[in-house]
């Protein structure tokens, strides 16, 4: 089982046809999900894709697939079980459009002036995934301020202490490049 991601972008490259060609010839379990955040690397997908359903894509060869808000987590885990599944069940690979939104640009280089601010303003508050776990959370009681809180802090010092160790670390030996590296060819009768 393999998830294959890739963005709204590369979804219209030459690459991605051949690959579902290959995924449903061989039956391959594949889930291939496309982060659709609408701007690929800074053109809306209105001016740069002419099927602006993406999860039908995999349509000419025999692939299903299903679009999802991406914002919203519980329909992210309810349509990534249905993909897995699927796959599982034998019945080839799955394509899973999540629809998202990235508040920066696609790069450090990249101001992201292609839309206002309002507009990205306007997704933070009415769409935002983690502001919207954290209220089903609290509505839930689930969790208090407090809980949150407490996980906030402390995934702020995992991620303070993870980068540091990399900062300190001294570069790997050549000799690792390959280490942990596994793929296995494809039978040539395939």
């Amino acid at each position: 089982m393999t998830f294959t991601y890739f963005g709204d972008g590369a979804a219209n490259q030459g690459q991605v046809y051949e690959t579902f060609n290959m995924a449903a010839l061989w039956k391959l379990p594949v889930v291939f999900v496309i982060e659709n955040n609408q701007y690929a690397m800074g053109t809306a997908q209105r001016r740069s894709t002419s099927t602006p359903e993406l999860y039908t894509r995999g349509a000419a060869f025999g692939i299903p697939g299903e679009a999802v808000d991406g914002m919203d987590v519980l329909a992210v885990r309810a349509a990534g079980e249905k993909a897995v599944a699927h796959c599982r069940s034998g019945e080839g690979p799955y394509i899973l459009e999540i629809k998202t939104y990235r508040y920066r640009g696609h790069s450090m280089s990249d101001p992201a002036k292609y839309r206002t601010r309002e507009e990205v303003q306007k997704v933070r508050d009415e769409k935002d995934a983690i502001e919207h776990v954290r209220d089903l959370l609290l509505a839930g009681g689930h969790a208090s301020e407090d809980d949150l809180k407490a996980i906030d802090k402390e995934i702020k010092a995992i991620v303070n202490e993870a980068a540091e160790f990399a900062k300190e670390s001294p570069e790997p030996d050549e000799a690792e490049l390959w280490t942990d590296v596994i793929a296995d060819a494809v039978p040539q009768d395939a």
